[in-house]
């Protein structure tokens, strides 16, 4: 019974999986490959890699998206020599018609003053919106949220939990001079990194000038943490206990208290009105930690007090290489089990901020939530919300079903 559940899980996720993967090529409202001049193109393709909004560098298809209706231009047979390869889904996630918006057009409708190759399968939302597209962009979204958001989560909850579970209260000290520098270093690091490149972070087309700051902050902590190792090294400077239990304790106590969802909401109230998907992203991730770092904590209180630790202990090994090497392997098991559930939280919550228009323009269409969204305006539009809905509850159901897995598989002690 194990087994087949196991497999109905990674088909299910396998599924979403191909979806995220192959979104440019299921559906794209560019011709996929194109004769112009006697030439081949592949417009459509170029999306996978780059931006579908950067200038082409090919006149020809340059020519085609600079026309004032570009939707309808790049589903125009006239502009090429021969018929283009389109899609199976003919249209691309968030793209729109301003000549005929087509709002809410029922599953199979053929796109108004094109030929019947241009169908909405699945219909259109409010903004005219193929529905189809978005539930295929939707699994990219969900899972590219779910995994990154995750993963920033799962860094710095295994960090503070595994701190906190093996050194405890007493045993972590730390000379007081890499511990000033580096508590000094925390806000120079986010002036150079952040406010001094805000220009930059505001007019951002894409993710790596976030990638640059991160980057920019990461290397000026290291440099400090480097020259006050030095200095330490030549001062002699004493130890400090630092009560890495109490402070976590403390500091998880602190952002459980923070309602997740309206604290996005605030933050992005703040924030410009097209917010970027990386800060949907980043915000997930930071408010998420506690779990996995309470799980990892707790097993590592248990941990430490096994045969194994103690004779490596007594035979004078480091508290470092006891950790490494004995100790933390043992920890992450249950860090694995609340990674998955609050992957599927994560898919929750997404949705929800897409629901209440956290993104505004830049997650229109392309997100399960943002489909929902239309569901408002018009209740009866059963083609909208169904399958975005039946997307986000199967997504969920099959995570959650994933984390119950690992948490009933039997753990094996790496000793």
């Amino acid at each position: 019974m194990g087994k087949k559940r196991f497999r109905s899980v990674i088909r299910v996720l396998g599924f979403f999986l191909v979806l995220a993967l192959l979104r440019d090529v299921l559906a794209n409202g560019r011709p996929l490959y194109c004769r112009i001049g006697g030439e081949a193109y592949f417009p459509g393709l170029r999306s996978i890699w780059a931006d579908k909004d950067l200038p082409y560098s090919a006149p020809a298809l340059r020519r085609i998206q600079q026309l004032p209706q570009t939707f309808e231009a790049w589903k125009d047979e006239k502009n090429y020599d021969e018929s283009p390869v389109f899609a199976l889904i003919p249209f691309s996630p968030g793209e729109y018609s301003r000549q005929n918006p087509a709002s809410f057009l029922h599953p199979g409708q053929i796109h108004p003053g094109m030929s019947s190759r241009f169908r909405h399968w699945l219909g259109t939302d409010e903004g005219g919106h193929d529905v189809a597209a978005g539930i295929v962009s939707g699994a990219r979204i969900a899972l590219m949220v779910s995994l990154l958001s995750m993963g920033i989560a799962g860094i710095l909850g295994v960090l503070l939990g595994a701190l906190a579970g093996f050194w405890g209260d007493y045993r972590l000290r730390i000379p007081w001079l890499t511990l000033s520098c580096t508590i000094i270093s925390i806000p120079i690091a986010y002036f150079y990194a952040v406010i001094a490149r805000q220009y930059e972070l505001e007019n951002a087309a894409s993710v790596s000038e976030w990638g640059k700051s991160l980057l920019i902050f990461v290397l000026i902590m290291l440099g400090v943490r480097q020259a006050s190792k030095f200095a330490d090294k030549w001062l002699q400077t004493s130890l400090v206990t630092v009560p890495i239990d109490l402070l976590l304790m403390r500091l998880t106590e602190i952002f459980n208290a923070v309602p997740k969802l309206i604290f996005i909401l605030i933050v992005a109230a703040l924030l410009p009105y097209n917010q970027n998907i990386w800060v949907l992203i980043a915000l997930i991730g930071l408010l998420n930690w506690t779990d996995i770092a309470l799980f990892v904590r707790s097993e590592l209180l248990r941990v430490r007090e096994l045969d194994y630790v103690t004779a490596a202990r007594a035979m004078g090994f480091s508290d470092r290489r006891t950790f490494w090497r004995h100790a933390f392997p043992n920890a992450l098991r249950p860090a694995l089990v609340i990674f998955a559930f609050n992957m599927a939280n994560a898919i929750l919550l997404e949705a929800a901020l897409s629901f209440l228009g956290f993104g505004g323009n830049t997650l229109r269409g392309i997100s399960w939530g943002s489909l929902l969204e239309s569901v408002r305006v018009q209740p009866g539009a059963w083609w909208v919300g169904i399958p975005s809905g039946l997307a986000i509850a199967l997504t969920v159901m099959t995570i959650n079903n994933l984390g119950e897995l690992l948490a009933s598989k039997p753990a094996r002690s790496t000793t």
